[in-house]
């Protein structure tokens, strides 16, 4: 077998059957900007959406969604219940709805950062969960999604996860062991990508753009330069090469940046994202789970 299907890609593919067009209802706890995104666009695709955030804040004006009273009220409501809070949330949430969740028995999906499956499962016995890392881009349906699922969880289940999530983008099965890895460049990676954004912006005002003008010009050439990649299988390096004359402009940054070690800095600070996830499968809360 080759070394993709082995380490990654190794959960087999199952059609799904009638399920969802059978009970097309789903809960969702925490209606920050993933939750919203993913309740927004399930609605949008033939889904009853419930709902629970206890910033009631979020909650208002959401028109064909219904608005449950607290977790357990939607726990009840939900055959599946997405948990979308953030990960020092989970053990409290579980905490509060574990006995509830082994009587109703919904398929959890979480889409918390660095929360395994066998931390649910520990609290909840014979737990079907599937472990979600969406990342912002779902906000405009192009997020990039890894799903992996737990120990109790079917085939079934995993087919269902990733339907649910081809509504806000694309959706892969992956190696649990890789989710941490996933979160580092996936997950975390649109804040990198408006990082190097910010500094061009701020380099195109350093020169004397206008300031609507500089990030109109960040902005364009950003989406120019994926497009023109986009269905393109050459590699990164080789782009890089088409647009670096010898002796030109591009090579003279490109040339510094190499100099000063950014490529380093740039691994050096994802495995940092990959450690800190790592870390959050620890801790949940300042104490270990």
């Amino acid at each position: 077998m080759s070394l993709v299907r082995d380490n990654l890609f190794f959960y087999p593919h199952y059609p799904l059957r009638d399920f969802m067009n059978k009970n097309k209802t789903i809960g969702i706890i925490g209606f920050g900007n993933m939750g919203s995104a993913l309740g927004l666009a399930l609605k949008e695709n033939g889904w009853q959406v419930n709902i629970y955030d206890k910033d009631r804040r979020r909650l208002k004006k959401k028109r064909h969604i219904v608005i449950c009273k607290d977790s357990r009220d939607l726990i009840k409501k939900s055959p599946i219940v997405i948990i979308a809070v953030k990960p020092q949330d989970i053990l409290p949430l579980l905490e509060e709805t574990k006995n509830l969740i082994s009587t109703c028995a919904p398929l959890i999906i979480s889409i918390a950062a660095g929360v395994s499956t066998s931390f649910f499962e520990r609290r909840v016995k014979g737990l079907k969960i599937i472990r979600v890392m969406p990342n912002l881009a779902a906000k405009k349906g192009q997020s990039v999604s890894f799903v992996s699922k737990g120990k109790f969880a079917k085939s079934g289940d995993l087919a269902l996860a990733k339907r649910i999530f081809t509504c806000v983008g694309s959706s892969f099965t992956i190696g649990e062991v890789f989710l941490d890895k996933a979160t580092a460049i996936s997950g975390s990676g649109p804040g990198y990508i408006y990082y190097f954004m910010e500094c061009l912006y701020s380099s195109a005002v350093m020169l004397g753009f206008k300031k609507d003008i500089a990030k109109k010009m960040v902005i364009l050439t950003f989406l120019g330069a994926v497009n023109l990649i986009k269905d393109e299988n050459t590699d990164f390096s080789d782009w890089i090469q088409k647009v670096t004359s010898k002796g030109g402009t591009t090579e003279a940054a490109l040339g510094l940046w190499e100099k000063k070690g950014l490529k380093k800095l740039i691994r050096q600070g994802v495995n940092s994202a990959y450690s800190r996830a790592k870390e959050l499968n620890t801790y949940k809360g300042g104490c270990k789970c």
